[in-house]
């Protein structure tokens, strides 16, 4: 169980360096000489290539070593990774909390105020009250950090739970039912064969969110600003008819505004056939959003926080489902003017 020792210490390990704010990407430059966070080592973006790849590795390979236990052991190793993926869910609500994606600088206790050292491991972590600026480029480099690590820990789980609960295909339970029928026919089978019960089959559509047909319009017609125009049609493809797109869809603003915009819509009854976690891993499956430049994941912890918690309200949404009359109808807001790259 060596390596998944490695790979649970990696996703919880998060090594800090002090560099000059002048060594920043950031275009702020002033002051040059100030000591400064860093994280961009730990995620996928700038100069960093090998971090992502390197906890998709281990995270296969902690698989591979959780396949050598029995069935009692492994799940009780699910129960602890499931604990562990709650911690990153409250560190989420903590981030969503105090993040702003207007904000330049944030305040020297802001890795506290998050209560990141102690959630998780934080080497080179300074007091509190130490002169190191926090700037925006931190701030998104840990939430990058953090989508990683969430991202193959919730992959780790999944496996693991797809192993000890394995989907019966459709074509499977037909060819189970037949079996049985033949078996009823058989009055000597009948006295020696046990009452099995019978299992509910896998259903690729259930769990789907469906779009109120009057709303969808309306809602593809708000969309249409935020996704290329090669891309808005695979969008009103899955929205009209479910049907899935060739690759991820990316949405051009920032993700919690999409993320507010099908929480507004599941809370109004405006989509249906799904409960919020079903609606959150079939956003993570359909989109990406386009992050100051960067495209970037949803991830389960993430989006959990946004769409499952009435703690993080998006600050900046792209609508509102309103009534009049006792009819719903989705308005467009007003887009911040600071906020002027979407």
């Amino acid at each position: 169980m060596n390596i998944l020792t490695s790979f649970l210490t990696k996703i919880q390990t998060f090594n800090l360096l002090i560099v000059t704010k002048g060594e920043l990407k950031s275009p702020i430059k002033e002051n040059g000489n100030k000591p400064a966070y860093s994280l961009t080592h730990e995620t996928q973006y700038y100069d960093s290539f090998t971090y992502k790849s390197e906890i998709r590795v281990l995270k296969d390979m902690a698989l591979i070593d959780l396949l050598s236990l029995d069935e009692i052991r492994l799940r009780r190793e699910l129960d602890q990774l499931k604990k562990l993926k709650e911690r990153f869910k409250l560190v989420w609500t903590n981030f969503h909390e105090h993040y702003s994606e207007l904000r330049a600088e944030y305040p020297r206790s802001y890795i506290f105020s998050i209560r990141l050292q102690y959630m998780f491991i934080v080497n080179n972590l300074q007091a509190d009250h130490a002169d190191i600026y926090i700037g925006d480029e931190f701030v998104e480099s840990l939430n990058d950090s953090l989508k990683i690590r969430d991202k193959f820990l919730s992959e780790l789980v999944n496996e693991i739970e797809e192993i000890l609960n394995p989907r019966e295909t459709f074509e499977e339970w037909k060819a189970k039912q037949k079996s049985q029928r033949e078996q009823e026919d058989e009055p000597e089978q009948n006295n020696t064969t046990p009452n099995v019960p019978v299992k509910i089959p896998y259903n690729p559509e259930a769990g789907l969110p469906k779009f109120n047909e009057v709303a969808r319009k309306d809602f593809l017609k708000l969309l249409k600003d935020y996704f290329l125009e090669s891309q808005y049609s695979q969008l009103s493809a899955l929205i009209n008819n479910g049907t899935p797109p060739d690759t991820q869809m990316i949405f051009n603003g920032q993700g919690n505004q999409l993320a507010d915009a099908f929480k507004q819509l599941y809370e109004a009854n405006l989509i249906v056939g799904c409960n919020k976690t079903e609606l959150e891993k079939w956003i993570i499956k359909y989109f990406l959003y386009n992050n100051k430049g960067n495209t970037s994941e949803y991830t389960e912890g993430w989006i959990s926080t946004i769409i499952s918690s009435d703690k993080n309200v998006c600050k900046s949404p792209i609508l509102d489902v309103v009534t009049k009359d006792k009819v719903l109808s989705l308005v467009p807001t007003v887009r911040n003017k600071k906020n002027n790259k979407y």
